[in-house]
């Protein structure tokens, strides 16, 4: 019974020294500053310590304060972060708004531009054509022979052109068969060596020019001295270029047997189906070949004036 005694007793002091409290200090639990280092050293730092509240209670109300506070806290962080997009945001949107107007004045007078470049284009072709117009008219009794022999020389070629004349154009009178010049011209750089140079010559009156041309498409057989010769008419090299552009239109309409000729200044006479149809331009000539189911392959580039711009956006009110 005493040995029962003393075992139990002997458990209540395990117990005891286990649930002991703890000290409030390190020396009351028996540490010394070196046994806090760990090293048993001298050299040591002395511990701050300071005891905290015993047994506080984790209530509603501490957490509420700690929420809130923690709540103040980033709310004042947002709004000052916050407060610092807004400016960003201002500053862009002026940077903006300054570009945009920008871009809208510069589409204003871009425009203004484009209109003035078309007018000036319009201007320069209609004086283009009136210089044309002056110099071909001035070229109107010239007439261009191709073919004639080098052998020919210039006091042979009277005789050599009125006797082709007759031949190509019988009806015509000897008395109207007057050529006021003749010469050779240079010939282009293009053509062989062994080509023979151009004769131009003025004839005195323009009907008789006229019928010459006209005889040339009657396919008349002439003597073997002048089949070989081509007859066309003088023109300026500005009217040649022009008559360049009209290629496509001409090309088709050979193709398609349209009869055609060409007008002053520079245009398109279309005979289709007993009506005669003008084109001023080669694009006027295109829209008469779609209009007649008539292909057409367009060849080289059309100056165009400048494309209108304009703004990609609307410009809203505050």
């Amino acid at each position: 019974m005493a040995n029962t005694t003393k075992k139990k007793q002997g458990k209540k002091a395990d117990r005891s020294v286990f649930f002991a409290a703890r000290a409030s200090t390190p020396k009351a639990a028996g540490l010394t500053d070196g046994d806090q280092d760990g090293d048993g050293g001298n050299d040591t730092v002395p511990l701050q310590y300071s005891p905290g509240p015993q047994n506080l209670p984790v209530t509603q109300d501490f957490l509420q304060n700690c929420l809130e506070d923690m709540s103040t806290k980033i709310l004042t962080s947002l709004q000052s972060t916050l407060k610092e997009l807004r400016r960003d945001v201002q500053e862009l949107e002026d940077r903006m708004t300054h570009v945009e107007q920008k871009m809208e004045d510069q589409t204003a007078a871009h425009n203004d531009v484009a209109d003035q470049v078309q007018h000036m284009q319009q201007q320069l072709e209609y004086t283009q054509r009136k210089v044309m117009d002056l110099e071909d008219r001035s070229r109107r009794q010239n007439l261009r022979l191709r073919g004639i022999p080098e052998e020919v020389k210039q006091p042979d070629l009277h005789a050599f052109l009125i006797g082709y004349f007759k031949e190509l154009a019988p009806d015509l009178p000897a008395e109207v068969l007057l050529l006021d010049r003749y010469h050779r011209v240079q010939k282009p750089t293009f053509l062989p060596q062994d080509t023979p140079r151009d004769v131009l010559t003025h004839l005195h009156y323009f009907l008789v020019k006229e019928a010459l041309l006209q005889a040339t498409r009657g396919g008349r057989d002439l003597p073997q001295k002048y089949k070989h010769i081509k007859l066309f008419t003088d023109l300026s090299a500005a009217t040649l270029q022009k008559r360049k552009e009209f290629k496509d239109v001409t090309e088709a309409l050979r193709q398609n047997n349209v009869q055609y000729r060409w007008g002053y200044p520079i245009r398109l006479l279309i005979r289709r189906n007993g009506t005669v149809t003008t084109a001023n331009t080669p694009e006027e000539g295109r829209r008469l070949l779609r209009t007649w189911n008539i292909p057409v392959n367009p060849v080289g580039k059309n100056m165009a004036a400048p494309a209108m711009l304009s703004p990609e956006w609307k410009r809203t009110k505050k």
